[in-house]
């Protein structure tokens, strides 16, 4: 049977709820385990009375009701943010020291002291730095205030190996938890940069020009802007390769990408966005009002510089605060760095995702590209504008609706139309 179920009109997929469990992260897991483990101390006291000092009981107990309380706000909370886990880890350590010196066994009070290293271990493993800091400062002082006082009879020799021996047990699993989180952050920020990345031209690819498009959005529509997308073909990529091979193509390429990558650097705001969208074609975003004359000067830095011609394709997307991010024909002439080439597009569906406006702006462009290439290829065509706005609720598909293939699938060209 399906695992999806119906309620009323909503689909339901069993696989996307969550569970009790997911709900909480990491950190806070640890922090409920490890405050739970301390609950046990109360019994303890109970039991044997001898375990605490004379009168202790009712501190414990009330450090105790402090570490329920820290189990059931994490509990509830779900995701302690870092104040609320500094708050409750100091307190949580206060609670150990004081809980370390009322208890009458030397030995047991080497033990509970050993669980100051806890919180400082947990902030390692996913907390800020000034954070984790801040913590284990606070555990070694507690650790060596607590060690110093109950061994204070022992002679000064004892005290500092005791203490020593306190601070390390505090240190070690914070430098070696510390020390995994940082290369296990290093290596995810690798992957992340390999799944991002075109690895021929260093260029982003379709999944990783999406969080920077997100931005370029954000950020025109806060200065009331609109974008405009450049899609650049290579020329006759196909007899580059027949001619100089495969690595005299992938040459071509890189030299392509270099070269767009300096004349932005030059000339265009730093939230502009390139990608290598397919085997020769390559998309550019970059704000509405930034000077007009980028593609043109790109597609004379290329002619000069690659040994290659391309062909651009460009389409300028206007902000519309009326709508969600959809896309509408407007009125107006064509610009045409070549008067006698024209288009025009048709209404766009509405819009919810990042994605699905780089989709559609880009197809505007690449249709630009397409009479661009049929007028003659080394040339730009400029398209009729369109709007593009913020999305709001995203609109679902009715039943049993067939939703069109986008253009491009994970970044490969498209096949449906042979491109003179």
């Amino acid at each position: 049977m399906d695992s999806r179920g119906v309620l009323g009109d909503r689909v339901v997929n069993a696989a996307t709820v969550p569970s009790p469990i997911s709900r909480w992260d990491m950190r806070t897991k640890m922090v409920i385990v490890s405050a739970s483990g301390a609950l046990p101390m109360l019994i303890i006291a109970v039991i044997s009375p001898t375990f605490l000092e004379p009168g202790a009981l009712p501190v414990l107990t009330v450090i105790t009701g402090f570490t329920a309380v820290t189990v059931l706000i994490a509990a509830r909370v779900g995701r302690l943010t870092d104040r609320q886990f500094t708050v409750l880890g100091a307190g949580g350590m206060a609670g150990v020291a004081v809980s370390a010196y009322v208890i009458a066994d030397p030995a047991a009070t080497r033990s509970v002291t050993a669980m100051l290293a806890i919180v400082p271990a947990i902030a390692a493993s996913g907390s800020p730095p000034r954070i984790t800091t801040t913590l284990t400062v606070l555990s070694v002082v507690m650790a060596t205030i607590v060690t110093a006082t109950d061994l204070a009879a022992t002679g000064a020799v004892v005290s500092l190996i005791a203490i020593g021996a306190a601070v390390t047990t505090v240190l070690i699993p914070v430098l070696v938890i510390n020390g995994l989180a940082r290369s296990l952050r290093t290596v995810n920020a690798e992957l992340q940069a390999l799944a991002d990345t075109d690895p021929l031209t260093g260029l982003l690819n379709r999944r990783g020009m999406l969080e920077p498009t997100r931005a370029l959005l954000d950020s025109v529509h806060r200065r009331g802007t609109g974008i405009r997308a450049a899609v650049i073909d290579i020329d006759h990529f196909k007899q580059v390769n027949d001619t100089l091979g495969h690595t005299g193509g992938d040459r071509a390429l890189i030299a392509v990408a270099n070269t767009i990558t300096a004349v932005l650097n030059n000339y265009a705001p730093a939230d502009s966005v390139l990608a290598r969208i397919g085997g020769e074609e390559f998309l550019l975003l970059t704000p509405a009002d930034l000077d007009p004359r980028l593609a043109h000067r790109i597609l004379d830095r290329v002619r000069a510089n690659t040994g290659v011609t391309v062909s651009i394709g460009t389409v300028t997307a206007a902000p519309n605060p009326t709508a969600d991010w959809s896309m509408q024909q407007l009125p107006g002439p064509a610009v045409d760095s070549q008067p006698d080439v024209r288009t025009s597009h048709p209404s766009e569906s509405p819009l919810d995702t990042v994605e699905t406006v780089i989709d559609n702006v880009g197809r505007a462009a690449d249709n630009a590209l397409y009479h661009a290439k049929i007028a003659g290829r080394d040339r730009i065509h400029d398209a009729d504008p369109i709007s593009v706005t913020r999305p709001s609720t995203p609109t679902l598909p009715p039943p049993g609706a067939i939703t069109p293939r986008p253009d491009r699938d994970d970044g490969h060209a498209r096949t449906d139309r042979l491109r003179p």
